[in-house]
């Protein structure tokens, strides 16, 4: 048995601080008393009070992050779910971009010989015996024995300020289904200066007006048709190119084929 009571208790310099005496009962007679000091006792409940309440802080914080990663899990499992559908019907549209564009090539490939361009190609006068004009040709400009594998249709140039963009569509003469690959350059020429300018796409060492390294042309590889694209950059605006001159190589660097297109000026 003990009981507790509050007592002050005046020390040597005269201050007086509160303690409380703890008395101990075991058995008759036997008493024993020591004093606990009032400051240690509301410290200790303060220290309990602040732990107590850090402790339920954090519970509720674990708790919070648990239902914020519940969430965000629920999200990414919705995300993956929409990329997935997203995926095929990305697929399903390519697959039928293909047909059309195989059955497109194919309906133009029967009809290759009525071919529209917009701009006019640049092409020298019919001679009176057309036997003796094939022979004078060169075998690049023929496109082999059996004529050029592909041609220019389409073509497209636009110049704003000191840039120059063309686009045409590369098909093949006499689709057949199978795949014809090879190498395109696409160079710009200003006639009226002397010697003529001469700009490459791609980019490349030219002698005589030709790419030194036929590899280093565009990469193509075309089975009905393909769109084919250039761009060009000029230093100043007053840098006006009046021709274009598109070649045509295969894998073995013949010059299958070789198209002259004035460029229109257009802002």
């Amino acid at each position: 048995m003990f009981s507790l009571k509050r007592k002050p208790e005046r020390t040597e310099k005269g201050s007086s601080h509160s303690f409380f005496s703890v008395m101990v009962l075991r058995g008759l007679g036997r008493v024993r008393t020591f004093n606990i000091s009032s400051r240690l006792l509301i410290g200790a409940g303060v220290a309990v009070g602040l732990y107590t309440v850090l402790s339920l802080v954090a519970i509720f914080h674990y708790f919070g992050d648990l239902g914020t990663r519940g969430d965000r899990l629920d999200l990414l499992a919705q995300l993956e779910h929409e990329i997935e559908v997203t995926k095929k019907k990305l697929y399903g549209a390519r697959q039928r971009l293909k047909f059309l564009e195989d059955y497109v090539g194919g309906a133009e490939g029967k009809d290759g010989k009525q071919t529209e361009r917009p701009g006019p190609e640049m092409t020298e006068p019919a001679p009176v015996e057309g036997k003796s004009r094939e022979k004078n040709l060169k075998p690049a400009e023929r496109g082999g024995p059996s004529g050029p594998v592909v041609g220019v249709r389409n073509l497209t140039t636009r110049k704003t300020g000191n840039r120059l963009s063309v686009k045409f569509r590369l098909v093949k003469v006499k689709p057949d289904g199978n795949q014809t690959s090879g190498y395109i350059f696409m160079i710009a020429s200003d006639t009226a200066s002397d010697p003529p300018r001469l700009w490459s796409h791609p980019r490349t060492t030219l002698k005589n007006g030709e790419p030194v390294d036929y590899k280093q042309g565009q990469v193509f590889k075309v089975r009905n048709y393909r769109t084919i694209r250039g761009k060009y950059s000029f230093d100043s605006e007053t840098e006006t190119p009046s021709l274009l001159t598109i070649l045509v190589y295969d894998e073995s660097g013949r010059l299958t084929l070789r198209k002259r297109f004035p460029i229109e000026d257009s802002e």
